[in-house]
């Protein structure tokens, strides 16, 4: 199975051969630490603020990988780059520019992290930047646990466009 995905990785024409080997690895490395795939139900049934921890860590690892491969970063800048990037500030601006692309699904997903009380608040941030970046969170979280790394891969493309239009 890894094997073909590497060998499909690969063969993508629309991406620089730097960030291919970074995503073959990463790949590698997750699937070695974690095979099983969950049911959609049992992932769906999950606590909203455990599907955002994941969903945070996805994005976080998305936003390094990127910067990671498209610049010349220093450890330090890139820290900084992706602490700018990952926030709940931009987080929620870009939960608002998506939201009228989830499927039904996913704004259940969101919709139920959204209303989860939350004990903890982002220190820069509103009470209202902070649940809508969770909401986001949770998507991404969802979406990288029933494995539809396609339609995860989508939103956070999208996510970078609206990132780099910030104004």
């Amino acid at each position: 199975m890894i094997n073909f995905y590497v060998s499909e990785l690969l063969n993508m024409q629309n991406m620089n051969f730097r960030f291919k080997i970074v995503l073959v690895l990463t790949n590698i490395v997750c699937y070695n630490f974690y095979m099983e795939t969950l049911d959609k139900e049992y992932v769906k049934n999950m606590q909203p603020l455990v599907l955002a921890m994941v969903g945070d860590s996805v994005h976080t690892l998305w936003t390094r990988q990127r910067l990671a491969v498209t610049n010349k970063y220093k450890a330090n800048a890139l820290s900084r780059e992706v602490a700018r990037v990952v926030n709940a500030g931009n987080q929620s601006r870009i939960f608002h520019g998506i939201e009228d692309l989830l499927t039904e699904e996913e704004l259940s997903i969101a919709k139920r992290a959204r209303n989860t009380h939350i004990h903890s608040k982002a220190k820069n941030y509103s009470a209202s930047e902070y649940i809508h970046a969770t909401a986001l969170e949770a998507v991404f979280g969802y979406l990288y646990l029933i494995r539809d790394l396609d339609r995860l891969q989508k939103l956070l493309e999208i996510g970078d466009k609206i990132d780099a239009n910030r104004g």
